[in-house]
């Protein structure tokens, strides 16, 4: 049976599995942990944990992610978090975090009435043991959900507050409030609920001395007078005889027709907390005197809950704007139908009880008189579904109104001239999908098979308008869970499954499609063929063959009309459902196999000219990259490698995509330029399954050298313990390689051979391979093959105990390696003549060589054998006596080791502990 996991983190990071508390030590994997719980149940992108909590790229800080994970993994089960490709899931349902559950309470308390909404808020308030995310040290986390988390507590702790008052419960609520208004001096709802609590209590002049404590407060902080509400309930208090009436009187009827014209909010709206709270501080930091008009604007993709989330707010804040409410729905994105500025004027003066004849018939006659009907009146204006900044910009009023537009486009020229808040609305959290379908569908049916519930929210890509259908699909039609999950997962057939006959989502993408320039179009299609989870600039442009500048372009009018995103500069991310309708688009026009073929071969010509720099002892296969397709160049090794981490997923992806497309010539040439890569990263399970992929592609495209060359990566398997089936393969390498008469194929074989049987501890069998593989390489091979079997030759000759003859062979390795710039070879064989130094007795010789070793690995980020050498160095010091110098390299061995996860870490800290002890060391 799996094990209970419990995360906490409303107050600090509190983990117990099965009831027993387990201590998560170390600030990055308590971070990783708390961004991994708050999105529970959904994949977060490993480049999100990266950026977020090491403030690095992904390449760089890819093995401190996978360490972190594994020592979680450690602490709260091994299934607890799954991996896939570019990603990480915390695989626990939403209620095992306290922040879903607490939100949840929340959220079903809003449904509630009366004492059972307040035993709710309780509930939801007892799970909070301090300040959110109190022992989490990362900036960008902290920034990004503290706030919010401390405004939802408020929020409830406040509307408990007026239960309690409704129900006769001031005199308990004194001690509550005048702590909060301690704690929160400049929010006003606390202190105009003391005040109430006081005056009700029978204790005026406490409550009119709050009401003074306050004032001065706003008066001396902020330069403001209080509110309209705090002044309502001081009026209350000063008129004892009414009270009850003065807390509520409203105020006197406007002298014009007072419009109230917003539609009716949706029944038990679901989640929203952050951007709720985001225009509530909008309106609340708005000066009553603003000599110009605010404006806020929510965008987001289709579909995403941009109206909903506006009509609930302005009903939620209508109270504010006594002077009314317009609304007006632009129809920006409907083809046809699109609402000129003329029209959308006529209909707001109109409102406002203009009459007809008295209205200007030009668009700047009809603009002005707009101003002048407002001048002096608050009023809240909703323009829904506007399209651009010049559809909204001639309906704006004067001073003191605020106008809410909703569109599809960021409107960066809004935004730019009258000053905009942009409120940015994604795809709901997993908390807030389910909480939506338990709403639509009721507890029976969305309890009923929670695996497939969740697969769905994850299918429909957490976004409303899919979740809201697919769940009235279920509610009208009794179809299963499980039945509309089995369709939904075929991307043939998922856009199909997203339409309930009323509403669909192909539609609501239709709209924002249409709306774009030719180029962004074709670049929307054209991403729809892409592998992988991003795109960078680069690939973009090869995909469809477009200058960079002219990419960029198209793919920032996307990211502005919310069809992409840009997760960091120069890489862009698709909706999972975006990427099947583009893909859709793509396939209607035959555009499909074009762009996929040219982004294949620009990551196969890259990949080369990376692992020129990555391996340049090895000699890659094929031809130079064909006509029109222009390759990144890089300038040394590192380079090289950063390209390779940043499109580790996708190149991944291409192989398969690649395969399941037929194009097979692509596919195993992509394995092929990728073998360097993960050979250096020692993804050794990868190398097997994509060898496998490439071999059975080569086959299929009756490519007898491809065929050969996947054979020979299939030595890796030696790496996994499979010694047969690595011989298996290098041996059907070497009849292949022997019909097409390639000697440096039989060479490459020949060391692969030497290496396996190396590995197996047949060190006679292995000298005996390598050394006709390095005579081969002496006759007629290029000088880095000679440089490779020589070096490997050299290890052979250590591992038998013959260490002059090692000494030989690395030295002329390394005079090889030095000659093609190769510094990982390099260390590498000085880290080989160290040894054999060392089992010569020669230990200062040995500490030298061993030294330098692990200067060259240091200087070239190789922490996996800069470990390995500083443990040997710490050795040969040992041996000499020189406890300190031992000491600090087997500390930094550790380090290292420790970090990657390396099981060397528990050898390394029994010698360092036989130094005298870790001093601290992890």
């Amino acid at each position: 049976m799996r094990e209970t996991i419990r995360i906490g983190l409303l107050g600090p990071l509190q983990v117990t599995v099965d009831g027993s508390a387990r201590p998560v030590d170390g600030a990055r994997r308590r971070a990783v942990l708390a961004v991994l719980a708050l999105s529970a149940g959904r994949p977060v992108r490993s480049a999100t944990l990266t950026d977020g909590i090491w403030g690095e790229d992904l390449g760089p800080a890819r093995h401190r992610l996978h360490t972190a994970v594994n020592r979680l993994r450690q602490v709260i089960g091994a299934d607890a978090i799954r991996a896939a490709p570019g990603e990480y899931t915390l695989d626990v349902p939403p209620d095992a975090v306290d922040v879903h559950r607490f939100r949840a309470l929340a959220a079903e308390a809003g449904h509630a009435d009366g004492a059972a909404e307040s035993a709710l808020l309780d509930r939801a308030l007892d799970l909070w043991r301090g300040d959110p995310l109190a022992d989490i040290e990362a900036e960008s986390l902290t920034l990004g959900h503290v706030s919010a988390l401390t405004e939802e507590r408020l929020r409830a702790i406040e509307r408990r507050a007026d239960l309690r008052l409704e129900a006769g419960g001031h005199a308990e609520l004194v001690a509550e409030l005048s702590e909060l208004t301690t704690r929160h001096p400049l929010r006003e709802f606390p202190w105009s609920r003391l005040m109430l609590a006081l005056h009700r209590s029978g204790r005026q002049a406490e409550a009119l001395d709050a009401y003074q404590r306050v004032r001065i407060l706003l008066a001396d902080r902020l330069g403001v007078d209080p509110g309209e509400e705090l002044q309502r309930v001081h009026r209350a208090v000063l008129r004892p005889a009414e009270p009850r009436a003065a807390e509520t009187a409203a105020a006197p009827p406007p002298p014009v027709p007072t419009p109230r014209q917003l539609p009716i909010g949706v029944s038990g709206f679901t989640g929203r907390a952050d951007p709720l709270a985001e225009l509530d501080r909008l309106l609340d930091g708005r000066e009553p005197a603003s000599p110009s008009v605010a404006v806020a604007v929510i965008s987001g993709p289709a579909g995403v809950g941009k109206t909903t989330l506006a009509v609930h707010w302005a009903h939620r804040v209508a109270d504010r704007f006594p002077d009314g409410q317009l609304y007006l729905n632009l129809q920006g994105h409907r083809s046809g139908r699109r609402s000129g500025p003329d029209a959308a004027l006529m209909t707001l003066l109109l409102s406002l009880g203009a009459p007809p004849e008295r209205i200007p018939p030009d668009t700047d006659g009809r603009s002005a008189a707009l101003r002048t009907a407002l001048a002096g009146r608050r009023v809240l204006m909703l323009l829904d579904d506007a399209r651009d900044a010049d559809q909204v910009r001639p309906l704006l009023p004067g001073a003191d109104s605020l106008v809410l537009v909703t569109s599809r486009n960021r409107l960066r020229s809004l935004r730019r001239c009258e000053g905009a808040h942009l409120v940015e609305l994604d795809p709901f959290t997993p908390a807030e999908s389910a909480a939506l379908l338990h709403r639509i569908l009721g507890p029976a049916v969305a309890s009923s098979d929670p695996k497939a519930l969740g697969e769905l929210t994850r299918l429909c890509g957490h976004l409303p308008l899919a979740l809201a259908i697919a769940a009235e699909r279920v509610r009208n039609t009794a179809i299963p869970l499980s039945a509309l999950v089995k369709e939904v997962r075929d991307d043939s057939a998922r856009l199909d499954a997203l339409d309930d006959g009323t509403t669909d989502v192909r539609n609501a993408f239709s709209g924002s499609y249409q709306a774009l320039p030719e180029r962004a179009a074709a670049m929307f299609r054209a991403l729809g063929t892409a592998p992988g989870t991003d795109v960078g600039a680069d690939a973009a442009a090869a995909l469809t063959a477009t200058p960079l500048p002219e990419a960029v372009r198209s793919l920032e009018s996307l990211v502005d009309h919310h069809l992409l995103r840009r997760s960091r500069p120069g890489r862009y991310e698709l909706h999972d459902l975006l990427r099947v309708y583009a893909a859709e688009l793509a396939e209607a026009r035959g555009e499909g196999a074009e762009p996929l073929k040219r982004l294949l071969d620009w990551y196969i010509a890259t990949g080369r000219a990376a692992r020129d720099h990555v391996q340049p002892t090895s000699v890659v296969a094929g031809v130079g990259p064909p006509p029109g397709v222009e390759p990144l160049r890089f300038a040394d090794a590192q380079q090289a490698l950063d390209w390779f981490e940043t499109e580790h997923d996708n190149l991944i992806a291409a192989v398969g995509t690649a395969a399941a497309n037929g194009l097979d010539p692509h596919c195993w040439r992509l394995v092929h330029v990728l073998w360097a890569h993960l050979h250096r990263c020692r993804a050794w399970p990868e190398i097997a399954s994509l060898s496998a992929t490439g071999l059975a592609a080569a086959r299929r495209a009756g490519d007898r050298y491809g065929e050969a060359e996947m054979l020979t990566m299939g030595a890796s398997l030696r790496h996994l313990g499979r010694f047969d089936e690595a011989l298996a393969s290098q041996r059907e390498a070497l009849r292949v390689y022997r019909g097409l008469g390639s000697r440096d194929g039989r060479a490459t074989v020949l060391n692969n051979l030497g290496m396996i049987f190396r590995s197996m501890g047949r060190h006679k069998e292995a000298i005996d391979h390598l050394r006709r593989c390095a005579a081969l390489d002496e006759r007629g091979g290029a000088p880095g093959d000679l440089a490779v079997s020589l070096l490997n030759l050299a290890q052979s000759y250590t591992e038998s105990e013959r260490a002059a003859e090692a000494i030989e062979a690395a030295g002329r390795s390394l005079e090889l390696l030095r000659e093609l710039g190769h510094r990982r070879g390099q260390g590498r064989a000085m880290e080989t003549i160290g040894r054999a130094h060392r089992q010569l007795g020669d230990h200062a010789a040995a500490a030298t060589w061993l030294r330098r070793a692990s200067d060259a690995f240091a200087g070239i980020g190789d922490r996996w054998y800069q470990s390995g050498s500083l443990a040997g160095l710490g050795r040969a010091l040992r041996t000499l006596g020189r406890e300190a110098e031992a000491r600090t390299a087997f500390e930094r061995a550790l380090e290292l080791a420790s970090d990657l996860g390396d099981p060397r870490a528990a050898e390394i800290r029994a010698e360092l502990e036989g130094t005298g002890g870790a001093s601290g060391a992890p």
